[in-house]
């Protein structure tokens, strides 16, 4: 019995989901490995595999929580606008580059992403939003310098790493409402 060849639409979406599968599966075993570093000898002066392990499951589980976590709330929104998840995803990315789609449906996705964008906890218009990534990363900050007095190098190097982090969330705080600012423009709302 032959196959029914299958359109560039349905490659197209196939090709999608294994790069977002892939993409997935990387931060997993990313998140995995740096458990498995963390738990396994970070600040402690000796190796322990088995903690390792047992820190590397933790954070993996943890990581495909979140995951799954994010992925069901955006698969709700794509069906109640009527698109498909990944055609949500990419209108979600082109609204955080600025742009606004010229679709219908697509642009009903992007007018509410916009909208939940601009009340979402990471949004410049939260008043707190700046505040409390300043005061994360001068506790960070405050951490590393503790871990330096208590010759704990390794935290410390974690703990600087993470006031980097946060303070690069914040600097880029403004850029994504001035993307999301144009995407609105874009799309007369």
């Amino acid at each position: 019995m032959a196959r029914p060849v299958g359109t560039g639409t349905d490659a197209g979406v196939s090709g999608e989901r294994l790069r977002v599968v892939g993409a997935v599966l990387a931060v997993l075993v990313a998140a995995a490995a740096a458990g498995f570093l963390a738990g396994g000898g970070f600040g402690t002066g000796t190796a322990d595999a088995v903690r390792g392990l047992v820190v590397a499951l933790a954070v993996g589980l943890l990581v495909a929580g979140a995951t799954v976590g994010v992925w069901r709330v955006n698969r709700r929104h794509a069906a109640r606008l009527g698109i498909s998840t990944s055609r949500y995803l990419r209108v979600a990315r082109s609204v955080r580059r600025g742009e606004a789609p010229d679709d219908p449906v697509e642009r009903a996705a992007a007018a509410d992403l916009v909208s939940r964008m601009r009340r979402g906890p990471g949004s410049v218009s939260h008043r707190w939003a700046p505040r409390l990534l300043m005061g994360g990363g001068v506790l960070w900050g405050a951490a590393g310098v503790v871990f330096i007095a208590a010759d704990a190098y390794g935290w410390a190097l974690y703990a600087f790493a993470m006031m980097g982090l946060v303070l690069v969330q914040l600097v880029s705080l403004r850029r994504r409402e001035r993307r999301l600012e144009a995407a609105a423009r874009a799309l007369g709302t």
